[in-house]
C-alpha cells in the first residue's frame, strides 16, 4: 500500500473539498505524513487553525483511507497529488487547489495544451444543444481539449461534440469517481474514460450533493485558459464557473442569445460586463494559435453547422424542485416625454423567503468584507455547523442569487440593499 497516497487521502478528507487549509498546513508543517505525525502542541503553533480542524487533524484513524486505496486499486482508479509529475501547474496556481485528484482515462500534458471549458445551463434549448455540440466539435478539430462538468444540457453536448471528431475531453465530477451523474450520462462517462479523462477531488463514495458542484467549478476553470458559456440564465451555475475563471485570470467567452430569452440572460449579461463574443471556435482559438503553434491548427476547423442526431440528444431536463428567486427588473425610460411615475418607497426588508433556513442564517452573519474562515466562525455562533465544502456551497448559492459577491483574497461581502 502506498503510504504517501494514504496520508494525502487522510489530509484531503480532514480538510474537505474546496479548502485552502491543506495547502496552508503543508506550507507551515511539511508533507501530509509530517502533518499526520503532528501532535496537539505542534498544531497549536500553527496560527489560524479552527478548533474543529485541529480536532479533525488529531484523529489519526486511517481505516477509511485504506478502504479508498483498496477500492481504487480494485477498480483501476488512479490518483494524482500536487507532487505528481502529471499534476498541472495551472491548478497549482489557483486558490484552494485540490490536494489530489482521482481519475480514470488518459491524462494529457495539460500545461502543454489549450484547454477550453464549455459550460451552460442544464435546461438548455434545442438551439443551445446544437451550438454546444458545434463548439465542442470545432474546438477539438482545432486541437483544443474540451472540459466540462458532464452535466445534462450544454456540458454533455459539448463533450459529445468533441468525442464525435476524435477529440480529447475532460469531465470534472462533483461526486465520487464511481458515480455517473446524472445517471443518464453513464454511457457518455464511459466514452470519455475511453477517449479522454474523468476526474474528481471527491473521494469514492461521495454522493452528488448540490453544494459539491459550485466547489467543483473552480477546477473546471482552473484547468483551462478559456471558459465559454453557451446558454445560461441568471441563476445558472455556469456563471459561477465564469466568475471563477475571471478571478483566476483566465479568458471568458460567451455565445450571444436572443434579448429577453431566459436561457440567454446570463450570457448576454456576461458580454455586457466584458466577456468576449464567440460565434465559432476560431474566435477562441485565434487567441492561442501563436502561443501554441504545435497544438492549435485553426485551418483544420470545418465551419459547417453541426446538427445533433436523435442518438446524441440528452434526455429532457426535469423541472427543478426549487423555485428561482423572483426576478428583479429595472424600468428604462424609452422617450424623453414619457410620463414619470412617482418613486415607490424601497422595502426595508427584502423578501428572502426563497432562501433555505441555512442560507438565510449565513447571509445574516455577512457584513462587510469577510473571509470564509470568519464567516465559518460567525455561522457557527448562530448554530450553523457546516464543513468547509458545505459552507462554500451555501456562499456560492447566495452569490448566484446576487445577495453577496466574491472579492479578491477569497473573501465575500454583502451586496448593498440586502
Amino acid at each position: 500500500m502506498d503510504r504517501q497516497l494514504l496520508y494525502y487521502i487522510w489530509l484531503s478528507l480532514r480538510c474537505g473539498a474546496g479548502s485552502e487549509n491543506g495547502t496552508y498546513l503543508m506550507s507551515k508543517i511539511g508533507s501530509p505524513e509530517e502533518i499526520f505525525a503532528s501532535d496537539e502542541k505542534q498544531l497549536d503553533e500553527v496560527k489560524g487553525l479552527s478548533p474543529d480542524l485541529k480536532k479533525a487533524l488529531l484523529d489519526k484513524n486511517t481505516d477509511i483511507c485504506k478502504k479508498i486505496l483498496e477500492f481504487c486499486d480494485r477498480t483501476n482508479v488512479s490518483i494524482m497529488t500536487v507532487d505528481s509529475d502529471i499534476y498541472p501547474q495551472r491548478l497549482k496556481d489557483i486558490h484552494a487547489k485540490p490536494l489530489l485528484l482521482y481519475y480514470k482515462g488518459k491524462v494529457p500534458k495539460i500545461d502543454d495544451n489549450v484547454l477550453c471549458a464549455v459550460v451552460g445551463t442544464r435546461s438548455c434549448t434545442e438551439y443551445g444543444e446544437k451550438v454546444a455540440y458545434k463548439f465542442g466539435a470545432e474546438l477539438a478539430m482545432g486541437g483544443a481539449i474540451v472540459v466540462s462538468g458532464m452535466a445534462r444540457g450544454i456540458d454533455a453536448m459539448a463533450a459529445r461534440g468533441a468525442l464525435s471528431v476524435g477529440g480529447h475531453t475532460i469531465a470534472v465530477l462533483g461526486c465520487g469517481i464511481e458515480t455517473a451523474y446524472p445517471p443518464q450520462n453513464r454511457e457518455l462517462m464511459e466514452q470519455i474514460i475511453l477517449n479522454g479523462t474523468v476526474m474528481t477531488e471527491y473521494a469514492p463514495g461521495t454522493e452528488p450533493a448540490g453544494w459539491n458542484f459550485p466547489v467543483r467549478n473552480r477546477i473546471i476553470s482552473g484547468l483551462c485558459q478559456a471558459t465559454l458559456v453557451v446558454e445560461a440564465d441568471k441563476s445558472s451555475g455556469a456563471l459561477i464557473t465564469a466568475g471563477r475563471a475571471i478571478s483566476q485570470g483566465r479568458d471568458v467567452f460567451a455565445v450571444p442569445g436572443k434579448i429577453g430569452d431566459r436561457e440567454s440572460e446570463g450570457t448576454n449579461e456576461l458580454i455586457r460586463e466584458g466577456a468576449r463574443v464567440a460565434l465559432s471556435a476560431k474566435d477562441i482559438l485565434s487567441e492561442y494559435e501563436l502561443i501554441y503553434p504545435h497544438r492549435i491548427f485553426i485551418e483544420n476547423i470545418d465551419d459547417r453547422m453541426y446538427a445533433t442526431s436523435q442518438k446524441l440528444k440528452v434526455a429532457s431536463p426535469s423541472s427543478t424542485a426549487r423555485l428561482d428567486p423572483p426576478p428583479k427588473y429595472t424600468k428604462v425610460r424609452l422617450f424623453d416625454d414619457e410620463p414619470k411615475k412617482p418613486k415607490q418607497p424601497r422595502e426595508k426588508e427584502p423578501d428572502l423567503s426563497f432562501l433555505t433556513e441555512d442560507e438565510r442564517a449565513v447571509l445574516s452573519v455577512i457584513k462587510d468584507k469577510m473571509t470564509t474562515d470568519e464567516i465559518h466562525r460567525e455561522a457557527k455562533s448562530v448554530g450553523i455547523e457546516k464543513e468547509t465544502g458545505a459552507l462554500l456551497g451555501l456562499l456560492t448559492t447566495l452569490e448566484v442569487y446576487g445577495l453577496i459577491e466574491a472579492v479578491p483574497g477569497g473573501s465575500y461581502k454583502r451586496v448593498k440593499n440586502f
